[in-house]
Parts: structure tokens; sequence; C-alpha cells
């Protein structure tokens, strides 16, 4: 949710103004790995399974579109199907994110108060930020917490970086820090900064801080800003680490440590470093690593595994190396996997963590031990067989067992091979016993399932196998009454009229002149036709159906200097078939009158037919 509701009628210049203002590339990187190819971006279809990339997006047109499932549009369209928004919330999002400001409407007052409470939430947390912040870096109690950084290796830079902080040794510091700022010790409660007590304390205190004498880690969203805090004691006391509590605008199974820097980074080096402490994110990143970010404290959730999705396909797994670290690399893993996420796996030796074996060994030595990394399913193999080598055959085909699933999940089948080699080797079995086992794991497809598979490679085959077409095959959407059937030639033409409107709209007065308005034999490119006409500017929000054909349209190249010889091209062609289709109606009609017995009136159409085809038509 979101701070405001904004009205449903949002100017036209308004929503462009959102449109220019985002960055397509950015928003959509956050849900596919795109690679850049000349002007354009490819990855993998988010909105139908792939193996080959046939998802690209247009920065210069501000499209996007997949030749795969056809389906496309502008940055409007896309957030709308990933985020199930409407079009407005779509809109209100956007803007909020670019700085683009909206006319807002009224609320309810049950909106009113929740947008409230979010904004004191994120109010609360910056000056919470602000206030640990301040301590360390300036006030005489802070001095344990720079004592603790030094020691760490930690830098001013990186301190305000991260936002680091420290909380005092008093019970009250915050919320006397928070009450001159009048936020009641309630509120600091329901924003789990401070804990209640069932009964007053010796000092007559019903609530106390909840952190005390630890340094603190802010958590910070994509935008920056603090939303919950993580806190390590500085001596034995327990627990050694205390995190937020979840709430009503936290979760932090949604979260990753050190995001707000990495996602660049994990963009641009191709693959996420998921480490597990705050301070080996912030060691990595320090040393060069801008793409290392940590789960909060917490075992790695479906939803981090997501997170991470939009960003990348590959993730370097770096746990620690006792039986809890992994336990965690093997749930990590499997979560990860089953995200569509390549999974490799980092182990060091001589280091507890990477913060440590940075320290001891440097930065070259970590590349070293990064560019030795296992494959998941390597070091899966490899954990087992360390903890229990398998002494016969049944134990062999249970390791086997135990591995189909991560092999089942590799969709290159060369790679898919390699590990069945490889286990056939290690175990000295034949390949083909190690392929039937783990083909034996496969989970059977749903019968409604394969039908559809067949149905849709029958229609595929059949579409390379006619002259004519309808428009609902093009599009794969047989929903709602039969499309019309057209020639190949005529779609092909009116799909070019389209893209030279789209380039130029100073040829609309030719097209009206010589075709009229209602000639278009595709619905759907009627409508396109129907927006151009009116000032030749399309709107932000339209049918799904014409989001995706613009989207098609506009990624095909268009030789300008062809410009008026493909339009008369495509002119002539749909009034030649125009022509063929006015004779071939005749020809019906005269041959219903000869059934009849009125051979005057099939004679005067034979006459007819004649002339038409004299005048070439």
């Amino acid at each position: 949710m979101e701070n405001r509701i904004y009205d449903e009628l949002i100017p036209e210049e308004t929503i462009e103004e959102v449109r220019l203002r985002t960055d397509i590339v950015e928003v959509i990187s956050e849900y596919v790995s795109l690679l850049r190819k000349g002007k354009n971006y490819w990855g993998l279809c988010p909105f139908h399974s792939e193996k080959t990339p046939s998802f690209t997006v247009t920065p210069e047109k501000q499209m996007f579109y997949c030749f795969g499932c056809n389906v496309g549009g502008n940055i409007f369209s896309f957030v709308m199907k990933k985020e199930n928004w409407s079009f407005v919330e779509s809109v209100h999002n956007l803007a909020r994110r670019y700085g683009v400001s909206l006319p807002e409407k009224e609320q309810s007052p049950r909106e009113r108060e929740e947008n409230r409470l979010r904004r004191r939430f994120e109010e609360i947390h910056e000056w919470a930020a602000s206030y640990f912040h301040d301590l360390l870096l300036r006030l005489p109690e802070g001095e344990p917490g720079r004592v603790y950084f030094a020691k760490r290796g930690v830098d001013l830079d990186t301190m305000k970086s991260f936002r680091l902080g420290y909380a005092p040794e008093r019970w009250d510091g915050l919320l006397d820090y928070m009450q001159e700022r009048g936020v009641r010790p309630h509120e600091l409660a329901e924003a789990g900064l401070a804990v209640e007590k069932e009964t007053l304390t010796k000092d007559g205190l019903q609530y106390y801080d909840r952190f005390r004498n630890r340094v603190l880690f802010s958590i910070l969203d994509r935008r920056k800003h603090p939303i919950a805090f993580g806190g390590r004691v500085l001596d034995d006391s327990i627990p050694k680490y205390l995190n937020s509590p979840e709430s009503a605008f936290f979760n932090k199974g949604h979260h990753l440590y050190g995001m707000h820097r990495a996602h660049q980074g994990i963009r641009e080096e191709g693959y996420a470093l998921l480490v597990e402490g705050y301070m080996d994110v912030i060691a990595l990143q320090n040393a060069g690593f801008p793409n290392a970010v940590a789960s909060l404290g917490t075992a790695l959730t479906k939803d981090q595994a997501k997170l991470l999705r939009r960003y990348t396909v590959r993730v370097v797994l770096l746990y620690d190396s006792d039986g809890a670290g992994i336990q965690a690399a093997f749930r990590g893993g499997e979560i990860l996997r089953d995200a569509g996420i390549r999974v490799d796996v980092l182990t060091l030796n001589g280091a507890k963590d990477p913060d440590e074996f940075l320290k001891s060994f440097g930065v070259e030595e970590f590349k070293k031990a990064l560019s030795k990394v296992l494959t998941f399913v390597e070091f899966k193999y490899r954990t087992l067989v360390r903890e229990k080598p398998p002494q016969n055959i049944p134990e062999k085909a249970e390791l086997v067992i135990k591995l189909a699933r991560d092999i089942l999940k590799v969709t290159s089948p060369v790679e898919r091979e390699g590990y069945e080699r490889f286990l056939s080797l290690e175990l000295g079995l034949t390949l083909e016993a190690v392929q039937r086992e783990i083909a034996s794991q496969e989970p059977k497809k749903p019968k409604k399932e394969r039908v559809q598979e067949y149905s849709q490679q029958k229609q595929v085959s059949s579409i390379k196998n006619r002259d004519n077409i309808t428009d609902a095959i093009i599009c794969k959407d047989n929903s709602g009454p039969p499309l019309p059937t057209v020639y190949l030639g005529v779609y092909q033409a009116e799909r070019l009229l389209l893209r030279i409107l789209l380039e130029d709209i100073s040829h609309l007065p030719k097209i009206k002149t010589m075709l009229g308005e209602f000639f278009w034999k595709v619905p759907v490119h009627q409508q396109i036709f129907n927006y151009l006409k009116q000032d030749g500017v399309l709107p932000a929000h339209c049918d799904e159906t014409v989001q995706s054909r613009l989207a098609s349209l506009l990624l095909e190249e268009l030789d300008i200097s062809q410009t008026e010889r493909l339009l008369n091209d495509c002119i002539k062609g749909i009034l030649s078939t125009q022509a063929e289709e006015r004779v071939e109606d005749l020809q019906v009609r005269m041959a219903t009158l000869e059934k009849s017995g009125d051979m005057a009136g099939a004679m005067a159409l034979l006459k007819e037919i004649g002339e038409r085809l004299k005048r070439g038509e």
C-alpha cells in the first residue's frame, strides 16, 4: 500500500510525464534479468516459461514485447500485469518512485487512518535512524560503537553510507529523544522500537528502549529509507543479535540487507553474493563486491528469492561452513532453485566468514576462491558423501535420488547430462542407469497440461501452412467471439500501414483518402487507427490486446527512406484485395441467381464482372 489515494481521473499530460520520467529498463530489470544487445535489452519472459530469451525491452520507444507469447505494452501495462495493479495504481506507484505529483482524492476514514499510520511509521524510523547515527558519529555516548566499528575496519564513509548507529546503555534514551518530537511511548512500541512492560519498572517506567548497548544496522528499503534495525551486542549478553519485530509495515521476509546499494551491482556483475551477516555485506561491498546482500537474520524466504530473481538468474551462496551453515545453504539453494535461479556455492577455508577471510587473506585470495565455486549439485553431492559415504548399490541409488530433483530443475540439456555423467563416474554406475533413475523421479504432468501443449504445437504448425490466417491465432487468444480470417498479405499490409503512421502521422490524410477509415480487416488494427486518427497520440492506457500489438509494431524496424514506396505498395495491395473480394462477391450472387432461374439477373452480373476485370479490378 502507498501513502496516498489518487484521483481516478489523472490528467493525460500527467500520465505522459510519469511515462517519460520512468526508466523502463530499470523497472523491468527488477523482475527480469536483462542483457543489452544493440539498442534493446533481452531476457527470459516473465509471463510464460521459456528457455531462450524472447522478451525484449526498447528504451528508445519505452515499450516491451515478447515474441514468444505476444504480450507487450508500455511500462504501465507491465507493472499492471506483474503486480496485479489497476492502471491508476500503476501510475500512482511509478509517479511516487520518480517524483511526479498527482492529484489526490478524498479518502475513506479507514484509508486516512492507514495512511496516517504508515507515514508515522516512516517518520519515526527516520528519526530513530538519525538518533542512532548521530550518537555513533558525534556524541560521547557513541564511543563504544566507534571503537567496535574501528576494530572491524569500518570507516566513516561506510558508517554514513549504511547509516550505521549505536544505541547507548540506557533504558529510555530513544524514548526521551522521541518524546521531544511528540512521539508517544505507545507509538514507539507499535513501531517496534520500544517494549511495553506489564508492570512499572523500579524507575517508574512502563516502556523501555528495545535496543540498548548495541551497534545498529539500519535496514533500508530501495528508496534508502529506514524501515527496521538489526542490533549486535558489544559484550557477551544474550541475545547476541536483536532485530526489529515484524509489523503491519515491515516484513523481514520481503527484504535483503544491503539491497539499497547492491541492486545495481547485481545487475552489472550478473549475479548476487548471498551471505549470512550484516558485517559480511559491508566488508564485501567495501572490498569491491557491490553485489553482496544478506537475509535479515532468518532463513532465506521465497519472497527474498523472488526479489533476487528480479535482478539476476544466478546467486552464489556464501554461508558459514559449520553444520548450521551447510543446512542453511541446502534450504536456501532449494528455494533459489525453485525460483528459477542458478545456484553456486562458495566455501571459504581458513576463516569463519567472508569478513574474517578478507582481513586474513585479502581481496585477491577471495577472488581466487570465487573463481572455484561449486555448482549447487556438486556442493550437495560432496557434502552428502562427506557426511555418509555410500557403501553399497542401494546407498548409491539413494544418493542419486536425493540429487534428482536438483538435476531435473536444470534446463540446459548439456548441463543436465554433465551432472548425470558426473554421478556416473563418481559412483561407478552406468550413465544409462543414472539417467533412468533421475528420470523416474520427474513428476508427471497433469493430463490437461499435456493436451494444452499438444494443442498449441498443432496451432503453430497450422499457421505455417496456410495463406490466410486469423488474428486470434496470431495473438494466441481464442477467447470471445471468433475473429475474421484474413489473407496473410493483407494482415502484413495493415501492420505496415500502422507502423508508418506510428512513425509519421502526416501520412494519415493519404490513407483516409485512398482507403477510407473502416477498411481494416483486423479489429485490433481498427482500434489503433481510431486512436491515431483523433489527434495522432495514443493513450497511455488502453486495451491489453492493443498494447501488445502496439509494442510489436514499434519494435519493427522501418526504413524511413522507403516510407513512401512502402505506403503506396500497402495501399495498392489492399485496394487490389478489395477489388478481388468484390468480384468474388458478385460471382457468389451470380451463382445464386442461376440456381433460382433468374438468368437475366445472372447475365447482368456477369457483364459487371467482365467490366471490372477489364478495369483491372
